[in-house]
């Protein structure tokens, strides 16, 4: 395995979950997960500008963003319904977004559950081929009573290279 490329490909990985865990763990939901805004006909819409933005900054490729935005159809269709004076009014509780597939404020898209987590950490770096590599993570969370750092769960994260730089092409919680 070339060694540049493994420290770069975690530099990368270390980079998304950097910024990831710290917009999670903070209070600015439009850095990782897009906005209801009102569309111009007045319904309810989402706004992805700043999400994907930074998405492109931490290196997801052109595939991954769109496979991201159109994991959101379903959801966009069902909001295409619905005024958005009615929504900013009327949607208060989690059912009412879980029954037009509209809840993803309500888990952590890219680490796979609902609780937030501290930090990461990279247990494995596969070299599959010359240009791509996957990095395996590790979570974990600081209970913060004496008893040091608990590890849990993990992610796979795929990297390709393109013209010198590592861009992830997929991020897998689910294995």
């Amino acid at each position: 395995m070339n060694r540049n490329d493994s420290i770069n490909a975690c530099k990368v990985t270390r980079e998304f979950f950097d910024w990831y865990l710290s917009a999670i763990n903070g209070t600015t939901k439009t850095d990782y997960q897009p906005k209801f805004v009102k569309s111009k006909n007045g319904m309810t819409t989402l706004d992805f500008k700043g999400y994907f933005d930074n998405l492109k900054r931490l290196h997801f490729t052109d595939n991954l963003i769109l496979k991201e935005r159109e994991s959101y159809n379903e959801c966009l269709t069902n909001l295409s319904k619905i005024k958005f004076t009615d929504f900013e009014t009327r949607f208060t509780d989690l059912d009412q977004f879980e029954n037009i597939n509209c809840d993803f404020e309500n888990y952590y898209r890219w680490t796979g559950g609902q609780e937030p987590i501290e930090g990461i950490k990279i247990e494995k770096v596969d070299q599959i081929k010359a240009d791509k590599i996957l990095v395996t993570v590790k979570y974990y969370v600081d209970n913060g009573k004496g008893y040091g750092i608990a590890y849990w769960g993990n992610n796979k994260l795929s990297l390709s290279k393109t013209n010198n730089t590592w861009n992830i092409t997929d991020i897998n919680w689910r294995d």
